[in-house]
């Protein structure tokens, strides 16, 4: 009854963690996308392809996991670092007095 929202206390602590400890680097988050998109890519022909066997969803469904798991990542790097950009190149807001 409880393992619901012990694993949605832990699934939210462990991003948290990773999004402290992930650095911001475009090639990273670049990477990231394109091995996911490798994944999904995978999953998505084992989709199509017929008689392969009971495994073959397990492994379709843990190339979906994979695949939008560093999907998902390279996108929160590369989103973080074009705001931080954004950010970098606005002036300061609260310390500009125009008197003019």
């Amino acid at each position: 009854m409880h393992f619901g929202s012990e694993l949605c206390i832990g699934f939210l602590k462990l991003l948290k963690w990773i999004e402290e400890k992930l650095p911001d680097k475009p090639g990273l988050g670049s990477t990231l996308l394109a091995i996911g998109a490798v994944f999904v890519g995978l999953a998505q022909t084992l989709f199509l392809q017929e008689n392969l066997g009971p495994g073959a969803a397990d492994l379709q469904s843990v190339g979906f996991f994979l695949g939008g798991t560093c999907g998902a990542l390279g996108g929160y790097i590369l989103f973080r670092r074009a705001v931080w950009m954004v950010q970098d190149k606005r002036a300061p807001r609260i310390t500009t007095l125009r008197l003019k």
